[in-house]
């Protein structure tokens, strides 16, 4: 395999085409084994994503030359959806976590910012992308951390 075309493996990990239909096919086996927490954790981080980097590069188109000054053209989007996928699915394969498990993911997050960089990103556009997809990761851990609301049986309303 020649490098370019495993860079190019690499980005597509963060192309929307490859990470909406991901988040929605991992929702939905999540939800047929019984575990709707990853399945929220899933939608919920990739909805906060895109909204992050849609309003991220709402505020730059407003103000171009401020963000420029700082080395940030354009928010990458690559960078916040490879977060939220990969966590997803490290969540998905590997429910309890170890230091090497996190490593691998982290890895696989900075390798596919490396490569953003090498193809037309400036280092803050990836920065400024890897931490929208952790504050997306960081809503949806907290959404779906939220419980279900436990029904009251008819016997226990009238004590």
């Amino acid at each position: 395999m020649t490098p370019t075309v495993l860079l190019m493996s690499i980005g597509l990990l963060g192309w929307w085409h490859v990470v909406v239909p991901l988040q929605v096919i991992v929702a939905a086996v999540a939800l047929a084994h019984g575990r709707w927490r990853l399945a929220v954790f899933s939608l919920t981080a990739l909805a906060t994503a895109i909204i992050l980097v849609v309003a991220a590069r709402a505020a730059v188109d407003l103000h171009p030359v401020a963000f420029d000054r700082i080395g940030v053209v354009l928010p990458s989007g690559h960078s916040a959806l490879v977060v939220a996928a990969v966590t997803t699915l490290a969540a998905m394969v590997w429910p309890r976590w170890s230091r090497g498990r996190v490593g691998a993911a982290v890895a696989l997050i900075l390798a596919v910012g490396w490569v953003m960089t090498k193809s037309g990103h400036t280092v803050g556009d990836v920065l400024v992308g890897l931490a929208l997809g952790g504050v997306s990761v960081l809503v949806a851990g907290a959404v779906a951390r939220i419980r279900r609301p436990r029904k009251i049986s008819q016997a226990g309303a009238t004590r």
